[in-house]
């Protein structure tokens, strides 16, 4: 994650975003997560405690985990930069995510289907069982 995260802020952020901290979740239903703690107006840095998270259930094709990254990373950089928005997935977001299909070639979406991706031995047994049989998987 680490290196990715660097890779992605060097090449789509200009290394303008701190390193976070970094975690893996155990979910099917959260793909990718970016949190963070407000700082008071006053402060130099906008936010802490900066993290982004990543499902551990999922063994992603490279293009899509860097999709993701690139999709927590704009909201970082919206929530570092002070950006104000109505909603997380709003406007401000998607003219990000536009700029990066039209600069990059990134698919940056609200939502991720990952429906095609091969489940880790970290997905909860269920999960397998249901999918193996064909039922559908969200």
């Amino acid at each position: 994650m680490v290196d990715t995260f660097w890779d992605c802020n060097e090449k789509y952020f200009g290394n303008s975003l701190p390193t976070p901290w970094f975690e893996t979740v155990n979910s099917i239903n959260v793909i990718g997560k970016f949190e963070y703690h407000k700082n008071k107006r006053n402060s130099k840095k906008p936010i802490r405690d900066q993290v982004i998270k990543m499902s551990d259930c999922f063994d992603y094709p490279e293009k899509d985990f860097i999709e993701t990254m690139v999709h927590e990373m704009i909201h970082y950089y919206i929530a570092w930069n002070r950006i104000k928005v109505i909603r997380s997935h709003g406007r401000v977001f998607m003219r990000m995510a536009n700029e990066m299909k039209e600069k990059y070639g990134l698919n940056v979406t609200k939502k991720i289907d990952a429906s095609s991706f091969k489940l880790t031995e970290n997905a909860p047994k269920l999960v397998k069982r249901k999918r193996l049989f064909g039922f559908l998987f969200h």
